[in-house]
């Protein structure tokens, strides 16, 4: 059973997955009980597989603004595809969601088999994981990625810091740069983008400061 609660739901049983997938272990911190600093950067996938990272952006400045962007990357950090699409307006978690969706519809389409798949929204991260059963999801949307999931050999889900997660988060920003989606090669994106890319492939360390 599900409740609505404005744009979003809360599931009241348990989330449902699919037992065929992998799961990595992720970031699962715990809440520090004081200030620290936690290290964070971009790892590639392991040989064989591919990788997307995915974000969602909304803008509460009554613009109406939101948008989506992700990049599905191999194991030496090459670029396979990325995309930026604008989308409407809605709860940041519903946006996130569809973010997930369009990445998945991608990767599939370039034939990707073995995904690793990683973004920066905890609590779908942990919903896909069967560790919670909190969503901001509708359960029709949540079916959706299941079965996106699903259509793989095998695939993981896992949380990143969003400072390890700067390459989607850009791409969400060149989305408002035009009305139409935008899908690159690794030879294409924007300087923004490639700048992002570059820092991911040379393992730059980004310091998260966790109070």
């Amino acid at each position: 059973m599900a409740t609505s609660q404005g744009y979003g739901f809360d599931i009241v049983s348990q989330p449902r997955c699919c037992r065929r997938w992998t799961f990595s272990p992720g970031s699962n911190h715990p809440p520090p009980s004081s200030p620290r600093i936690t290290l964070v950067k971009w790892t590639p996938p392991r040989p064989g597989w591919a990788k997307l990272n995915f974000d969602g952006s909304v803008f509460h400045d009554g613009s109406g603004r939101a948008s989506i962007g992700g990049a599905i990357r191999d194991g030496n950090g090459r670029v396979l595809l990325a995309f930026a699409e604008q989308t409407a307006h809605a709860p940041v978690g519903v946006v996130e969601g569809r973010a997930l969706i369009r990445g998945l519809q991608l990767a599939l389409d370039l034939g990707c088999r073995r995904l690793l798949v990683e973004g920066d929204d905890l609590t779908l991260v942990r919903l896909l994981r069967c560790e919670s059963a909190q969503t901001r999801i509708s359960p029709e949307m949540l079916d959706r990625i299941i079965w996106l999931l699903d259509s793989f050999d095998v695939c993981e889900v896992q949380h990143v810091y969003r400072e390890g997660n700067a390459v989607a988060d850009a791409l969400c920003h060149e989305a408002y740069k035009t009305a139409e989606g935008r899908v690159w090669t690794d030879r294409l994106v924007p300087f923004k983008v490639w700048e992002k890319l570059e820092d991911d492939r040379r393992g730059v360390v980004h310091e998260r400061v966790r109070k």
